[in-house]
């Protein structure tokens, strides 16, 4: 993994985020503002992003690549869209990563760490901790949406089973 801080100059990176659905109705000088505190990652196929168990305060945004999301070793889903999310769910409670996230390809993710965003001026850092908890609060409740799916036809294909 190489990673560099957000480099600010970069205008092909601040194009895709103009399109990264976190912040796409977000003015550049907004989306400049959280990149104050935000990294740019490069990982090779075959590394590790985030280990299952392990604590930290880094939520990431893909900007390309593919990952896969593996709970206990056994792949549970991919990530392969710009803007893709991840590692929301430590920031929010603190709690142990729930999964591992591998790099599939060549992937570049841009990384926000909280104590980065905690070192910002008082303005930017409640601006900017604003933006990331209305990003979780759609991360999470898409991801609760799709749960709710499943179960549901868990609970269909079940109850076809016992008649």
């Amino acid at each position: 993994m190489r990673e560099i801080p957000f480099d600010l100059s970069d205008k092909d990176i601040l194009e895709r985020l103009k399109n990264v659905p976190a912040f796409d109705n977000l003015p550049e000088s907004h989306i400049r503002a959280v990149m104050k505190a935000a990294s740019v990652c490069r990982y090779e196929a075959g590394e590790t992003l985030i280990n299952q168990g392990d604590c930290d305060n880094r939520v990431f945004f893909l900007i390309f690549g593919k990952l896969s999301i593996l709970v206990a070793d056994k792949q549970v889903g991919q990530l392969q869209r710009l803007g893709d999310v991840f590692g929301e769910m430590g920031i929010i409670d603190g709690s142990p990563r729930s999964a591992t996230i591998k790099a599939d390809r060549a992937s570049l993710v841009i990384s926000l760490d909280d104590t980065a965003i905690g070192s910002l001026g008082e303005t930017s850092k409640i601006f900017v901790q604003a933006v990331m908890y209305r990003v979780f609060a759609e991360v999470l409740a898409i991801r609760l949406r799709e749960a709710n799916q499943k179960i549901t036809s868990l609970q269909n294909e079940l109850d076809k089973l016992k008649k």
